[in-house]
């Protein structure tokens, strides 16, 4: 229930977020449709870099911004581009 708690106090944030990866969704399986798989990288590396973004923002604003969170979603990042890179080649 924190994350209920979490989301409810920092409404416009997460709003944010969802909106970015909802049009990140609907963009890749959109270029999917035309057989575009470049333009599916650059919206995968447009994901990430702006979820990377985000979450420093986020963390920033709530005052709890270290090197630790930056390192950890920087890699959750880089892992996402790997996955994701792997199943478009």
């Amino acid at each position: 229930m924190i994350i209920l708690q979490e989301i409810k106090k920092h409404t416009l944030n997460y709003l944010i977020l969802g909106i970015i990866f909802t049009i990140s969704i609907f963009l890749f399986f959109y270029f999917r449709l035309h057989f575009d798989t470049r333009d599916q990288r650059i919206l995968v590396y447009s994901t990430a870099v702006l979820y990377f973004i985000w979450s420093i923002f986020h963390h920033y604003r709530r005052g709890d911004l270290q090197l630790s969170i930056i390192l950890e979603y920087f890699l959750l990042c880089l892992f996402a581009v790997i996955v994701a890179m792997t199943t478009l080649i």
